[in-house]
């Protein structure tokens, strides 16, 4: 008899951390890491020279009214729906764009072979990420916090993809022009707590299945506290605090696009075309 894997995240726990996080925006406004990836991905549809017909953007957060303000009035899409999570999808769309949504995804492969599934020939995939570096500091502090008050480390962080995970990863889905970059950002806080809440804005709680769900206890924070001052705090006292945002960008395979040249297709010799000489080893 076949078994499933074990989900790494808790179906309820994610949910419930987005309408939270959904409660929290909209009480307090939209995450500034957030209108970041917003405003990246208009850019870079603006740098696009076509016009997308539909749209969709995916990701507990409807962060449209954040993107829609920097595209040109001609570079607007006709339609541009919004779905909750990557099953909702149906139909076929001339652009995908995801944002922070798959940080908390059990099978990262399997949702972007969705994506390519539901992109029109020429279509474009547009994801962006919290990656390996995100928060590097809290999960040290949180470690040395767990190690110092409970004997050892318990589930508190999200399993992170890196840079060139990320690259193998969209290798996999048969996307063509396929290209992965970094947007690495140092934000400086004058609380820890500051930063949590921020986390807390993104929906980023603790929702591993493996998690300790016991209270917390005012000795622990205050461990956590200590740890995080003494290793990572500037000068002036504020925390430092990493985060990494990873973009994924694929278009669905179109005979309209540029391909490689075929190996010993070249007109000219490289050396020639940078102006130098050429030297055997």
């Amino acid at each position: 008899m076949k078994t499933s894997p074990q989900k790494i995240f808790n179906a309820r726990a994610r949910h419930l951390a987005s309408l939270r996080s959904a409660k929290r925006q909209a009480r307090t406004g939209m995450s500034f890491l957030y209108l970041r990836a917003a405003e990246d991905a208009a850019s870079r549809l603006e740098d696009i020279n076509r016009q997308f017909e539909t749209a969709v953007l995916v990701g507990a957060i409807d962060g449209r009214p954040f993107i829609k303000p920097h595209l040109q009035q001609n570079r607007h899409p006709r339609t541009f729906g919004h779905l909750s999570s990557p099953e909702e999808l149906s139909g076929t769309y001339d652009v995908i764009i995801s944002i922070f949504d798959l940080q908390s995804d059990d099978n990262i492969p399997g949702t972007l072979i969705r994506y390519r599934q539901h992109l029109a020939p020429d279509g474009l995939l547009l994801i962006a990420f919290l990656g390996g570096e995100t928060v590097t500091e809290l999960r040290h502090s949180l470690y040395v916090a767990d190690q110092d008050m409970l004997g050892g480390a318990t589930a508190r962080a999200y399993p992170m993809v890196d840079y060139s995970q990320a690259a193998m990863l969209l290798g996999r889905t048969g996307l063509a022009l396929p290209v992965v970059d970094m947007d690495r950002v140092t934000v400086a806080y004058g609380k820890l707590r500051s930063l949590i809440s921020d986390l807390r804005d993104l929906g980023m709680t603790n929702i591993l299945t493996a998690r300790d769900t016991r209270p917390l206890s005012r000795k622990w924070l205050t461990k956590l506290t200590q740890a995080y001052e003494a290793h990572f705090a500037r000068d002036d006292g504020k925390l430092t605090a990493t985060f990494e945002i990873i973009w994924m960008t694929g278009w669905a395979p179109h005979e309209s696009q540029q391909k490689p040249l075929k190996p010993g297709s070249a007109k000219m010799r490289l050396a020639d075309a940078l102006k130098t000489q050429e030297k055997k080893v």
